[in-house]
């Protein structure tokens, strides 16, 4: 079994790999690294499927330049619950809780969860998909869009 202590420990690093993109100091690499070669993404919006690869780095570089402009300053994994799959796989619902500012300066914080597809690959755990609520509509809801 993929051990809850394992699987909190990534989203830590996670979280510290987030934090460096927020602040533009990052390499897309270390994202790649924590994700599988092929990943799936379910939101109200609809469901995505990719590769792991340059076309993952250019979405999530985009998505940082877009968290940056919205006032995005800090990420933290508050915690994370493990639902096992099978041997090597786990569902982790990892509640985060995110510090914005917004255009008039004001600060808010988000408080909300995402469920990650979470494998043991080659004896590292890698994202395959994850599930998330409408986080636009929690931005429009706050006053960042």
């Amino acid at each position: 079994m993929v051990a809850k202590a394992d699987v909190q420990k990534f989203f830590k690093a996670y979280e510290r790999v987030y934090n460096d993109a927020i602040v533009g100091n990052f390499d897309m690499d270390d994202f790649g690294d924590m994700y599988s070669s092929g990943f799936v993404s379910v939101t109200p919006a609809g469901v995505m499927v990719g590769e792991n690869g340059q076309q993952l780095k250019d979405i999530m570089k985009k998505g940082f330049e877009a968290y940056r402009a919205m006032g995005s300053k800090a990420m933290t994994c508050k915690d994370v619950a493990v639902t096992p799959i099978d041997e090597g796989h786990c569902v982790a619902k990892v509640r985060w809780s995110g510090d914005y500012e917004r255009k008039d300066r004001s600060h808010v914080t988000i408080d909300f969860e995402v469920d990650y597809l979470v494998e043991r690959r080659d004896g590292s755990l890698k994202v395959f998909g994850w599930i998330a609520g409408d986080e636009q509509a929690e931005f429009r809801k706050h006053g960042l869009l």
